[in-house]
């Protein structure tokens, strides 16, 4: 049953109020939240329990906003006792769900939010997908300053880097990852860049205490349960993520009686967010040296150290990825434009299967080596944070550009610096 807090009746500022659920005899609580530099409370929007609850559900939004899909897992988890509770925090901001917008919502928003929710002790977990992530690590070391229990977390797909990594560098989390201290559950999507960098994640979440457990979505990509592309088996399995949240909130739920503490956040100073999104390759500063050993798809051994003598494009793609999709007839294009010149284009597949590279290939025919990394090494080695991720590499082996994102290849910028790198001496 959905209910909006947004009637004279089911209204309320600063205070509680308990209502009887005649129908199926549970209690939801509801209210209106004031909280600082506002003019105007928080709504908070309740999907209420078919019976009496047994756990509430605080659902922080993304950079998408408040999802239709998730209002409507949200009715699935009330007939199993959960109370769902949505906020929009960014329309009192005057904003609109962006990635950039997540990180002007108020910490102690969060901090207030979750308190609230919790307050009268029912067991609280907080579902914070994607870059709503940051929003739940914030708001919770906030309140960690004094031990507090009765709170676990489930995070979908999280996005905890202050910005997207330039290809090359390593991600610079937000400070408060490592002083989280919760019991929390990480889904993490198989096909994703992400994936390779959950163990790390993991790691990251651990060091104030934080009891963590990490589950592999197979065969779905970021954000698989509202995408408009949706293939039907990521129909199917959203369909299926209510289920995965009722049993990782019955894991969390032995370990969120422990009273916990944050961790020491390293530093007090605001956090400057980057723009770190370019349409164009930029000068790269990273370590060079990287490694490059892997097998094309005649099954031969290719090195980027047999390269030397030719300016290299490697590029890093998957086939579930639009923006690879995208570009991938600008690179054949560009490979043919230089034709005769000492150039060259890598392209290593994420980790899929024969099937689908064969598959893409056929209806994106290319005139360079695909390789394939199964393993995700080189995802590793060349820290590859984004889909698609491209490497300028000069005649003498040294990286000179990087990009993180589609481009065309064959427009006038693009083969200008690689000209340019041509006509450097060997």
């Amino acid at each position: 049953m959905y209910q909006t807090v947004r009637s004279a009746f089911f209204t309320v500022h600063l205070r509680w109020l308990l209502l009887l659920c005649a129908v199926f005899s549970s209690s939801v609580m509801a209210a209106e939240l004031s909280m600082p530099g506002m003019d105007t409370p928080l709504v908070i929007d309740v999907v209420a329990a078919q019976k009496p609850p047994k756990m509430r559900l605080l659902w922080l939004p993304s950079e998408q906003g408040i999802l239709p899909a998730e209002k409507q897992m949200a009715e699935q988890l009330s007939a199993r006792g959960f109370e769902s509770w949505f906020v929009d925090l960014y329309e009192p901001l005057f904003l609109s769900p962006t990635p950039s917008a997540v990180d002007k919502v108020p910490t102690e928003w969060i901090s207030g939010l979750i308190s609230k929710a919790k307050a009268d002790n029912l067991p609280l977990i907080v579902i914070a997908p994607n870059k709503a992530a940051e929003l739940a690590v914030r708001g919770w070391v906030a309140l960690q300053s004094t031990p507090q229990q009765g709170v676990g977390f489930v995070f979908i797909n999280p996005n905890l880097y202050i910005n997207t990594p330039v290809p090359g560098e390593p991600a610079r989390y937000w400070p408060q990852v490592a002083a989280f201290n919760a019991p929390v559950f990480v889904m993490q999507a198989v096909l994703s860049p992400w994936r390779w960098r959950l163990m790390e994640l993991k790691q990251q979440l651990e060091k104030s205490g934080s009891t963590v457990f990490t589950q592999l979505l197979p065969d779905v990509r970021d954000r698989f349960y509202f995408r408009p592309d949706a293939t039907a088996f990521e129909q199917a399995q959203g369909k299926a993520l209510s289920s995965r949240i009722t049993q990782a909130a019955s894991l969390l739920a032995g370990y969120m009686t422990e009273p916990r503490v944050a961790g020491k956040v390293e530093t007090s100073a605001p956090v400057a967010v980057e723009q770190t999104k370019s349409t164009e390759l930029q000068p790269y500063s990273g370590p060079q040296n990287r490694a490059l050993d892997l097998m094309d798809l005649r099954g031969q051994a290719i090195d980027l150290k047999d390269y030397w003598g030719k300016v290299v494009l490697l590029n890093f793609w998957a086939s579930w990825c639009p923006p690879c999709v995208h570009e991938m007839p600008s690179m054949t294009r560009l490979k043919t434009l230089l034709k005769g010149e000492p150039f060259e284009i890598l392209a290593v597949n994420l980790a899929e299967d024969r099937a689908a590279i064969d598959a893409f290939i056929k209806q994106h025919p290319v005139n360079f080596p695909i390789l394939t990394d199964p393993a995700g090494t080189a995802v590793q080695t060349w820290m590859v944070y984004a889909y698609p991720s491209t490497y300028l590499i000069d005649r003498k082996g040294r990286i000179r550009y990087a990009l993180f994102g589609g481009a065309e290849w064959d427009q006038p910028d693009a083969v200008a610096k690689i000209r340019k790198l041509i006509a450097e001496p060997d």
